[in-house]
């Protein structure tokens, strides 16, 4: 995980991960290609890649995303723009 953590703003759960941009990628390639492959059955694989495309171009957005892995929130670190984290 990086160093850019911080409890979740919902629920105050430590159990938080990051969803960078390493995350978004995967999922774009990973259903992209999955797209590519089920082109045969055009209904399911052209919105696929569609689906794969959207990942790939929302990736960049994604810096400095968390998930709760208890109320599976996701946001923007820092949640609170004034609060001071450390490091």
């Amino acid at each position: 995980m990086s160093d850019k953590w911080e409890p979740c703003p919902r629920c105050g759960s430590n159990r938080v991960r990051s969803m960078g941009l390493a995350f978004f990628i995967l999922m774009g390639l990973g259903t992209l290609g999955f797209g590519v492959l089920l082109l045969i059955i055009p209904f399911i694989g052209i919105p696929l890649m569609v689906i794969g495309a959207a990942f790939l171009i929302l990736a960049p957005f994604s810096k400095n995303t968390l998930q709760c892995q208890d109320c599976k929130k996701s946001w923007k670190y820092p949640a609170n723009k004034n609060a001071v984290h450390p490091g």
